[in-house]
């Protein structure tokens, strides 16, 4: 069976760490081509050897309406061209434009016998909401499949019909080091992991630790992740002398080996899709503390039971339970014990492939 896994670049992030996962899951019995939007064949996350990596080279930014379009037309004519020379009869496409790209160059391509797109965020927070909407509801009727994480975000696809649409939450990296027991140090050791960008919400984190550090509590927080409001964020810390505090950290591969070493972790997400971070972090054993944003969060955090949920956008919230955290030190130890066992890598990840398996094999 040949299969075409089609995302516009394999640097850090969940879509991205998700195609590649799902790449190497496939690869063990079928011939597997990734293709990507990117220059180069650089792939941020380990990558089977029997994946054969195509690097189309459509990544090119420019203000021009004109040129923007020519662009466009460029994307549907290259990736339908691969199609053709490829012939993969499953088509598989992640992110919102990407997958209106790959539909459109797909159509009337006899070869592709079945083509399923995976939506990964928010619509409701897209780029240009209403062009992207209008050209959604006119091809991803073309996909034989929709894959989205949660329940809840189906509420947006009405259009689709419903038995085309498939729940399937992101796979995970594989988690070696587990956090067996909890240690009280000196320092609070708190963790978050996202892009560096208005969405993650880091500015939330910043204004709680900084009450936080008023109240004496003594802290460290790395925040691991890259992105367009690097600086913003290093000055916020610098403004509010919280540099000896919070540590930008860059991006890691292999990050799951560190969650281990830390006390908590804190998602302060505005918006998102189905955070992997959040996952990681339980499958760890690290007690969590996150935003109830729509889609993801309350349908992975039971609250009190394996994780916190505070107010979206509420930095007060998120300080209030940081405080209730510590001031009720049973809830480590229960977190602990309840995420591990909820989210144990190994089951977590074979039932996601299990489902993926069978809507490939559907025709």
């Amino acid at each position: 069976m040949k299969i075409c896994i089609i995302i516009s670049t394999l640097l850090s992030g969940g879509a991205e760490r998700n195609a590649c996962l799902l790449a190497n899951y496939f690869a063990k019995n079928s011939d597997v081509n990734l293709a990507t939007f990117q220059k180069s064949k650089k792939c941020f996350y380990k990558t089977s050897k029997k994946i054969k990596i195509t690097s189309l080279d459509l990544l090119q930014e420019t203000n021009s309406f004109f040129f923007k379009i020519f662009n466009f037309f460029k994307r549907i004519y290259l990736i339908r061209k691969h199609l053709i020379k490829e012939k993969p009869a499953i088509l598989i496409s992640f992110l919102e434009t990407t997958n209106i790209t790959v539909l459109i160059s797909a159509l009337f391509l006899s070869e592709v016998k079945i083509k399923i797109i995976s939506d990964r965020n928010n619509p409701n927070f897209t780029e240009k909401k209403l062009l992207i909407l209008i050209l959604k509801k006119i091809f991803y009727r073309s996909a034989n499949f929709l894959v989205l994480q949660t329940d809840a975000i189906k509420e947006n696809y009405k259009f689709i019909n419903k038995n085309k649409i498939q729940i399937i939450p992101n796979t995970i990296s594989k988690i070696n080091q587990i956090k067996k027991k909890i240690k009280f140090n000196k320092n609070l050791k708190i963790l978050s992991v996202g892009r560096l960008e208005n969405q993650k919400g880091y500015d939330i984190l910043i204004q709680a630790l900084n009450r936080l550090k008023k109240d004496k509590v003594k802290f460290i927080c790395h925040i691991y992740g890259a992105g367009s409001e690097k600086n913003k964020l290093s000055k916020e810390i610098i403004h509010n002398k919280l540099n000896n505090n919070i540590y930008l950290k860059g991006v890691k591969k292999n990050i799951t080996k560190i969650y281990k070493n830390y006390d908590i972790f804190i998602l302060t997400s505005k918006f998102e899709g189905y955070p992997n971070s959040l996952i990681e972090a339980l499958s760890v054993g690290l007690p969590c503390i996150s935003s109830n944003c729509s889609y993801g969060p309350s349908e992975i955090i039971s609250n009190k039971k394996n994780g916190l949920l505070f107010e979206n956008d509420n930095y007060l919230d998120l300080y209030k339970k940081i405080k209730y955290l510590l001031n009720n030190k049973k809830f480590f130890f229960i977190f602990n014990k309840n995420a591990r066992k909820e989210y144990d890598y190994k089951i977590f990840n074979k039932d996601k492939f299990i489902k993926w398996e069978k809507i490939i094999k559907t025709k």
